[in-house]
């Protein structure tokens, strides 16, 4: 880390333990994947408990592979032209962002669909 303001090593209380920013965080992960050492060889050197390391690269992998789903709505509004005409027994079909789709085929089916949905909601 070089030795600007913003790399400076925050210390907390007397436990002595180091505390980094998050942008410390990431400019010691990117710093990582460059170096071409192991990461406990890279703690090390740094400082930084090893557990500690491994912790902020899962994190890190976490956040880019979760989709950000507070981005996009979670419900479309849907219009139909002429209700007279709308057949009651046709099939309601749901299609996801991902491009799969679920379909509705009565009214009874409706709570399981409500389920699977919510299940589908939520990351792994």
């Amino acid at each position: 880390m070089g030795p600007n303001s913003d790399s400076a090593i925050i210390r907390a209380g007397s436990d002595g333990r180091l505390r980094f920013t998050p942008a410390q965080r990431q400019e010691l992960l990117d710093a990582y994947n460059r170096s071409g050492l192991t990461a406990m060889a890279f703690a090390r050197s740094h400082g930084v408990c090893y557990q500690t390391f491994i912790a902020w690269q899962r994190k890190r992998r976490e956040q880019a592979t979760i989709p950000p789903f507070h981005s996009s709505p979670a419900f479309a509004e849907v219009l139909v032209a002429d209700r007279q005409s709308a057949c009651p027994s046709a099939a309601l079909r749901v299609i996801l962002p991902c491009g799969s789709a679920i379909e509705i085929a009565s009214r009874a089916a409706l709570p399981l669909a409500v389920e699977l949905l919510s299940i589908l909601r939520r990351p792994c």
